[in-house]
């Protein structure tokens, strides 16, 4: 479940992967034991699938949920707010192959670290989690 006080960055990351071409964008999206709090699919000639963890101050918490994603997504980043990106050491998350994307105080996103392309991925994880999104989202409208 997301907490009330990580709502302030699900919407503007739920609009980053629309605007990045995600046609289904779906949060709290179980996996196993774990809800991966924004999970993104955009087919095309490539399907691609992206799976964030939302965190207002923990990133050493939020780094080892992310690299648990790559087994379901081709592209797993943490969103931070501003103000506690600027504490982080990047080179974590660089060496996860896990992104970072900052949420500004007036709601835009950018992205700090760029995520490498999951090496860990599971096809039958990443295949299960697509339709589930494609469920999930049909469900939603």
């Amino acid at each position: 479940m997301i907490h009330k006080v990580e709502r302030e960055l699900l919407v503007p990351v739920m609009h980053f992967l629309r605007d990045i071409g995600c046609q289904r964008v779906v949060s709290e999206l179980r996996f196993f034991d774990r809800g991966i709090d924004v999970y993104g699919l955009r087919k095309g000639r490539e399907t691609r699938t992206y799976a964030v963890e939302l965190k207002l101050t923990d990133w050493q918490r939020a780094l080892q949920q992310a690299a648990v994603y790559q087994l379901c997504a081709n592209y797993c980043f943490v969103a931070l707010p501003l103000r506690t990106a600027l504490s982080l050491d990047v080179q974590f998350f660089k060496g996860a192959g896990v992104g970072v994307l900052i949420v500004r105080p007036d709601g835009t996103v950018g992205v700090l670290v760029d995520a490498a392309k999951s090496g860990e991925t599971r096809r039958h994880y990443m295949k299960a989690m697509a339709l589930h999104a494609e469920m999930e989202s049909a469900h939603a409208v």
